[in-house]
């Protein structure tokens, strides 16, 4: 099913290409045909954990779509055209708008791993630094 749409002779692919590939590849293998080669080797494209669970969430996303709409349908044939399709693969619906590079902050630094606010202290005198927070005292 996979590889007579997308093929498997591409060398390199644009995030939104992987993602639509392993929502894809997600849908393929609730059929029955999984690709584990394809599905690794997207997995690759990746540059960063970030982006492998992105790519992860969709083959995931995939698969459900499976167990939600496969009694509809007569065939699996008829499952996957309905659901691998250009108009509503997660890729083109704006679910997929996420791109599989880290958000950073200035300094390059992913903002999840970044330095917390309140660790940066009360700024004004030295004693603010040792005084407890606003948000601890009683009122």
């Amino acid at each position: 099913m996979y590889e007579r749409v997308y093929g498997t002779d591409w060398q390199t692919i644009s995030d939104e290409e992987a993602i639509r590939r392993m929502y894809a590849l997600g849908v393929s293998s609730a059929l029955g045909h999984p690709n584990r080669g394809e599905f690794e080797r997207i997995r690759r494209q990746a540059g960063t954990a970030y982006g492998r669970s992105v790519l992860q969430l969709a083959f995931e996303e995939g698969k459900q779509r499976v167990a939600r709409n496969e009694s509809e349908y007569d065939s699996k044939q008829d499952v996957w055209e309905a659901l691998v399709d250009e108009e509503t693969t997660p890729a083109t619906t704006g679910r997929a708008d996420v791109t599989m590079q880290k958000p950073t902050d200035k300094q390059g630094i992913p903002d999840a791993v970044g330095r917390a606010s309140v660790l940066d202290g009360g700024g004004g005198d030295d004693f603010a630094r040792i005084r407890l927070p606003e948000f601890l005292r009683r009122g």
